[in-house]
Order: structure tokens, then C-alpha cells, then sequence
């Protein structure tokens, strides 16, 4: 049996997902992104992890392969978070973008934990920390209880109706998330949008410059954005034998694909030039001075996709730059 749409993907799956466990977390709350080295370049985000797990189900989600349980787990121990914030940035020099969503969806729970609301709280306090809660949901009604809402980044996770139909089960609907965008920069809050990853399919190029225009159409103000981020699908080679478990490997693994430095199959590197030009047009055709970059890519593709004068001093300063723009330490240039 095949399965023509991930909705046919059975429902324990998802079940197994949904279930939420607590334990004690005896390592680090903090912990900066796992960048996987090897020539490609990293952006310098600060990982909060309070809880790990998400109870949405997308073929792509490495979180399959990288811990051995699907569940979700909710750290009991906060305060220890708090004590390891506090510390931390009391000996950090310079501006902190802090996000939660690595390692779980960051509102998927929210009515029910709050977390995203005691995270902007404890950072509240910090003039030079900016903090992201990263999702695939529209679970935004709690956020109106943050205090400050000009120190926090709402950022989706955004992909073409195709993939998410093929791809993506439990997930708030492309037009879900588009009016969720709209309701949190109504809120007062920074937007961020992260296509990531990027799924090649014979209509592709249309279809993610739709999303761009739909973005450009619900958004009041582009300045109101935050940054946007590209990558193509890439994975870690166990992925390709759990999806055929479910016999859905072929949607995502029908092409040929590159084993990269850094051990994971990507697309051949012209695929991913063209899905980063094609990206960079559209956006840049309705809000040129945008903030946009590449998720894990190297020099090479960053030139060639015509997107390394974005970067010229590195791009961690380019995004921290914005940072500073975006909690007012610093006025815009022109």
C-alpha cells in the first residue's frame, strides 16, 4: 500500500505524538543551534528548550530520528531554566535572539503549558535579548498576555499547499497560518517566516511565490517582518528507512540527492540555487530591504544564488544587526 496524502498516515502515530510526559532535565536549558559545521554557514541562535516533542506529525521532522520516542516531554524543573537564563546573560556581551522551537513546536501547547508566556516574561527585564517562538499552529490567543510584545518574534513555519496536503498532518492550514501572521502583527508583535524546508515538486516554483504574494497581501506593513528563512529539504540518511516503515519515503526521496559534509542527503546543489533565486525575486520585488537568509548553506550556494552581498560582514552580524534595529539599539540604515 501507498499512501496518495499524509492523512492517510495512521492515527496511533499522531496519537503517540500527543502524549505528554514530564521528567527532570539534569543537562542544559540553553544551548546555541546545532549547527552542523562542515563550510555551511550557522546564524547564531540561542536555543530555550522547556519542553521537547511535538504533537503534530510532518514526514520531514527530524525529531523523528533524533530522539528514541515520539512523545512529548515537558521539563519540571523551570526554575533551573531560569537560574541558567539568568546567569547567562548576565555574562553575555552584545544582543541575544533566543528561540524555543528546535526541539518542539513552540504554541502547539501553549493553552494548556503557557510556556511561550513564562519565556517572554523572564526575558522581559533584558534590553538586548529578542526572543522567537517558532510554530506550525494558530494557537495565538494566549500571546495576548504578554506584556511586551515589540520583544517578541512570532515565527511560522510556512510551505505550499502541496506540501503541506503530502506532507504535514495536525498543522494548522496555510490560510490558519497566514491569519494567525495577521492577528499577532495586529497584537504588536515582530513576524518571522521560515520556509523550511523547501520540497521540490514538478509545480514548486508557482506555488511557493503564491505563498510569498499571499504573505505580502496579509501582512499590514512589511517592515513589521522580522527576517525570512530558506532551505531546501535536507536529512539525516535513518529518515529515509523510518518513512518507508509508513511506505512514504518516496514523496520526499523519488529524486536523487547529495550526502553533504555535514552527513545529510540534500538536493543537488542547482536545485537549491533555484529555489533561493526564485525565493529572493518574489520577495524582494514587494519589500526589497527585507532581512532574508539561508538555513545551513555554504559559501558556494549563497553566491550562487546571488544573496552573499546580504551578508558581507558575516551571518550572524547580519541578523544580529537586525536585532539590535528591532529592540532599538540601534536606528535603521537606508
Amino acid at each position: 500500500m501507498l499512501y496518495n496524502s499524509i492523512s492517510d498516515i495512521p492515527d496511533e502515530i499522531v496519537e503517540e505524538r500527543n502524549k505528554l510526559v514530564t521528567k527532570i532535565n539534569s543537562g542544559r536549558f540553553w544551548k546555541p543551534c546545532p549547527g552542523t559545521g562542515a563550510g555551511y554557514f550557522c546564524c547564531g541562535y540561542q536555543i530555550l528548550t522547556p519542553l521537547t516533542g511535538c504533537g503534530m506529525y510532518c514526514s520531514y521532522c527530524v525529531l523523528q530520528e533524533y530522539y528514541d520516542h515520539q512523545y512529548q516531554v515537558l521539563y519540571e524543573n523551570f526554575d533551573d531554566l531560569v537560574k541558567e537564563v539568568e546567569q547567562g546573560i548576565g555574562e553575555w556581551k552584545g544582543v541575544i535572539r533566543f528561540g524555543t522551537g528546535e526541539f518542539g513546536d513552540s504554541l502547539y501547547l501553549e493553552e494548556k503549558l503557557g510556556l511561550s508566556q513564562k519565556i517572554a516574561e523572564l526575558l522581559e527585564p533584558y534590553s538586548n535579548v529578542l526572543v522567537e517562538f517558532k510554530t506550525k499552529s494558530a494557537t495565538i490567543g494566549p500571546l495576548k498576555n504578554i506584556d511586551k510584545p515589540e520583544k517578541v518574534v512570532i515565527g511560522f513555519s510556512m510551505n505550499t499547499p502541496h506540501a503541506i496536503e503530502w506532507h504535514e498532518k495536525g498543522t494548522a492550514s496555510l490560510e490558519e497560518r497566514l491569519e494567525a501572521a495577521k492577528q499577532c502583527e495586529k497584537m504588536g508583535f515582530w513576524i518571522a517566516f521560515h520556509f523550511d524546508p523547501m520540497i521540490w515538486h514538478p509545480k514548486w516554483k508557482d506555488e511557493y511565490r503564491s505563498v510569498v504574494e499571499r504573505i505580502f497581501t496579509t501582512i499590514q506593513d512589511p517592515a513589521n517582518i522580522a527576517w525570512w528563512s530558506l532551505g531546501g529539504f535536507r536529512t539525516m540518511p535513518a529518515l529515509k528507512n523510518r518513512l518507508r516503515e509508513y511506505k512514504r519515503h518516496l514523496p520526499l526521496f523519488s529524486g536523487e540527492m547529495v550526502l553533504g559534509s555535514d552527513r545529510k542527503y540534500r538536493y543537488f546543489r542547482p536545485i537549491r540555487v533555484e529555489f533561493y533565486q526564485a525565493m529572493q525575486e518574489v520577495i524582494e520585488t514587494y519589500y526589497p530591504a527585507t532581512t532574508l537568509y539561508l538555513c545551513m548553506e555554504s559559501r558556494d550556494v549563497w553566491e550562487e544564488a546571488g544573496m552573499m552581498k546580504r551578508i558581507p560582514n558575516g551571518l550572524v552580524e547580519y541578523l544580529d544587526e537586525r536585532a539590535r534595529v528591532m529592540l532599538g539599539l540601534r536606528e535603521e540604515s537606508n
